[in-house]
């Protein structure tokens, strides 16, 4: 009979060593190589104490770690801690981790609130008479900040970091929510989040980096590093978890959980590579997916959780289910006739360490049945404790005290310079679609008077959205307008007050709502009344404030309330005056005549509670606006899954491409070189497997403005086996120029920038001869592309 380390390492061994790796291309920024060895990563194989621990402990002990349950299990509605129940979870079922938000029934906690009621859980575990006393592990979406702890530091959402296109900014705002999190007696969040939101209708598009894989790679890279860093020793530091794994951003009708149907191909070409780039570069934990993948659920998926995760990609970290996926196996994807059935496919068929129970102790029950049939072998077990048992080893979570908050944490939330972490992530992303005739920026010689209308105007849960303080965000109804300030205890900046903070001498701003976030009229005759007295219009429209579930749309299109008022005000005022559209919005909403009746059109997304003071810098000239749009946005409500790399022979008639972004600044591209010839020059060869090319462009600033320039490379293949995408990010840099100044880019490219996964189906494995092109602005350059196997 094998021994317990023997094992562990033969499961181990086996779904590291099967398969060839999928291939990647290393993101060369300011953080490094994605192999960096400057960050921690968990490691393929489990320390020895850790072996012998899982030696000594009991059939019971090992489920227990392998059960995280919701908190309002133990936390009562009036906010304070069941002792009683925590013992009774420890001591009959051993329990393994907690997770979700203390706040509750409005009321908040801070900092030192959090780690006081997670230490009374330690304490009251550790208490309970077991082979080891083993703390909890506590895991908290904190998707952008540490936002479920009152006055921490909120920061945008990731579509505004992707719009920024600076992973210097994804970085840093990791990092602060990452000591915020630890401040707070949390070790683990479940961030970033990876998907490819493929479908705009989806509402889950701004918790992620957009449509793009290449920049979600690298913004999900930095994020990662931010959050753990050398997590194993830095105890500032918390575990990232990758999700959601895997197809989830491509619900077949747009509604949330609903069936992916998707190819293959699609799946290694765009939904991997982000998720390939996190485990290269350490990520510690990965979230399965709510869906399934052409009717097959990703939770019980041997095919895409033991050997397409495991086998092929590497991955070492711990895996944990979504929201009682397990359960889901029988009472929403119907495939299991009874819930043991369900338990046994999720755990005997994949590589899950976790189950995210939440609300029961059914999973514990399920599986002692299940090991005592022997349909659940013991080795399994062990190769799953032994990988969560090494988590919290390594998150010092097994040293003495190394559960307890170090008040030192504490003391350094929400400081000033992490507050102008928020403010600049916010600069650098709001994108201006629209600037007809220059309305924008509004200066003094332009304007004397500015009126604020609109339903986000003055609020800052619009700003914020959903996963803030709450679920659903900061609201009291969200779904009818009431939003709720006062959860922000005045930490952050509206719009109003942005622009008033950055308004030119001799300037007013006003507000005044005229209408609520479902367009109903709140008092727009008043707004039309006093229109005559004021030069300029800002309206800030947009969404409800949702998360997940309950902001499912079936219609692309604005409410058409607010299409309607814009388009009335527009039409009272005339052309003489200047309307500027603010949009905060979680996903691209098809804007109608909101377009034509704009004369500037500020695309916000969801900046978070300090993103008023941006939007009103941007307004008046302050801040220069460079932030590129992350995805493709639709002209039409039907074009829900409009992405630019759609194959070259789809139609193409979107609002704004990807990639799209006005400045202040005008630029202007010139002279693109491989190896420092011009493509009037001999002809270049991309040869696979040989010394990779540098290509470098020259961009000028002809404008009198100082500017930031995302200058991104495309690269494209006219004709290949396979129908190719029209073209593909595969670089970016994001550079101040002055104004008259020229700079130099360069980026590296070689024949690995054209795999794919061809014919034959093996993932990234195809790189076909030909004509190949780099696009660089309005800059083209033409090679061979030679594959000397021929294939």
């Amino acid at each position: 009979m094998l021994s317990i380390r023997q094992s562990i390492y033969l499961v181990l061994l086996f779904s590291v060593s099967t398969c060839t790796a999928l291939a990647t291309n290393t993101e060369h920024h300011k953080y490094g190589t994605l192999n960096s060895e400057e960050y921690d990563h968990p490691e393929l194989t489990i320390d020895d104490d850790i072996i012998s621990m899982i030696g000594q402990m009991s059939v019971e002990e090992k489920i227990g770690q392998m059960t995280q349950i919701n908190q309002d299990l133990v936390l009562g509605i009036d906010g304070v801690l069941n002792r009683t129940a925590v013992e009774y979870y420890a001591k009959n079922y051993y329990v393994g981790s907690y997770l979700n938000q203390l706040a509750v029934n409005g009321r908040n906690y801070d900092a030192a609130d959090y780690a006081k009621i997670i230490e009374e859980i330690q304490e009251i575990t550790l208490s309970v008479n077991s082979t080891f006393k083993i703390p909890i592990i506590y895991g908290l979406d904190h998707i952008h900040g540490a936002h479920y702890v009152a006055n921490t530091t909120i920061f945008p959402h990731g579509i505004n970091i992707a719009a920024s296109f600076n992973p210097e900014l994804a970085y840093e705002s990791a990092s602060i929510t990452a000591r915020d999190t630890r401040a707070s007696g949390v070790q683990w969040t479940f961030a970033p989040v990876l998907d490819i939101p493929v479908n705009k209708q989806w509402p889950r598009v701004f918790e992620n980096f957009g449509e793009d894989p290449h920049l979600s790679s690298v913004m999900g890279v930095a994020s990662i590093r931010g959050y753990q860093g050398k997590y194993k020793t830095d105890r500032s530091k918390v575990a990232a978890c990758m999700k959601h794994f895997i197809a989830y951003g491509a619900p077949y009708s747009g509604q949330d959980r609903d069936s992916t149907v998707v190819s293959e191909r699609t799946i290694y070409d765009y939904f991997v590579p982000g998720f390939q780039a996190a485990i290269d570069a350490g990520v510690a934990t990965a979230m399965e997916s709510y869906i399934d993948i052409n009717g097959e659920p990703v939770v019980s998926s041997k095919k895409y959780l033991r050997q397409l995760l495991r086998d092929q990609m590497k991955f070492g970290g711990m895996l944990v289910t979504d929201w009682q996926e397990m359960e889901n196996l029988h009472t929403k994807h119907m495939v299991a006739a009874t819930h043991k059935e369900a338990v046994r496919m999720a755990i005997a068929d994949t590589s899950i360490d976790m189950s995210m129970v939440p609300q029961d102790v059914i999973f514990f029950e399920s599986m002692m049945d299940l090991i005592k049939e022997g349909r659940v072998t013991m080795e399994r077990v062990d190769e799953s404790v032994a990988r969560l048992l090494q988590l919290k080893k390594d998150l010092g979570l097994l040293e003495p005290n190394g559960w307890k908050a170090d008040p030192k944490l504490q003391e350094m939330i929400q400081n000033d310079s992490d507050i102008e972490v928020a403010m600049e992530a916010a600069r650098e992303s709001i994108t201006l679609l629209k600037n007809k005739n220059a309305a924008l920026p509004l200066t003094k010689d332009k304007i004397k008077r500015v009126l604020v209308v609109g339903p986000a105007g003055d609020n800052l849960g619009h700003l914020a959205g959903g996963w803030t303080i709450q679920w659903q965000g900061a609201t009291e109804d969200a779904w009818h307008g009431n939003v709720s300030d006062e959860q922000f205890y005045n930490n952050g900046i509206s719009i109003l007050d942005g622009m008033q903070n950055a308004v030119p001498e001799g300037v007013q701003v006003e507000y005044i709502q005229g209408f609520t976030i479902d367009g109903n009229d709140v008092n727009m005759d008043l707004v039309l009344e006093k229109a005559e007295d004021f030069d300029a219009f800002v309206v800030c429209i947009g969404e409800h404030i949702y998360s997940e579930l309950p902001g499912n749309i079936h219609d692309l299109t604005l409410p058409q309330g607010q299409i309607n008022n814009v388009e009335k005000l527009a039409s009272f005022i005339g052309k003489e005056k200047h309307l500027i559209t603010v949009l905060l919005e979680g996903r691209p909403r098809v804007l109608g005549s909101v377009q034509d009746n704009s004369d500037a059109i500020l695309q916000a997304y969801l900046p978070g509670p300090w993103g008023g003071q941006a939007i009103g810098e941007v307004v008046f000239g302050l801040t220069n606006p460079s932030g590129r749009l992350p995805y493709t946005y639709p002209k039409y409500a039907g074009d829900t899954t409009l992405n630019y790399w759609r194959p070259a022979n789809d139609i193409w008639d979107p609002l704004y491409e990807f990639g799209h972004g006005l400045s202040y600044s005008s630029f202007q591209y010139s002279n693109i070189t491989v190896n420092g010839l011009l493509s009037t020059d001999e002809k270049q060869y991309l040869i696979a497997g040989e010394v990779e090319k540098e290509v470098s462009v020259n961009i000028t600033n002809i404008s009198p403005v100082d500017g930031k320039e995302t200058i991104m490379m495309f690269v494209k293949q006219p004709f290949r086996i396979v129908t190719p995408p029209a073209k593909l990010l595969k670089a970016f840099q994001k550079v101040m120029i002055p104004a008259g100044e020229t700079v130099n880019v360069r980026f590296s490219v070689d024949a690995d920038l054209f795999r794919y996964t061809g014919l034959d189906g093996i993932p990234q494995n195809t790189i076909d001869n030909g004509a190949v092109k780099i696009l660089i602005g309005d800059q083209e350059f033409e090679l061979q592309l030679v594959n000397n196997n021929g294939e």
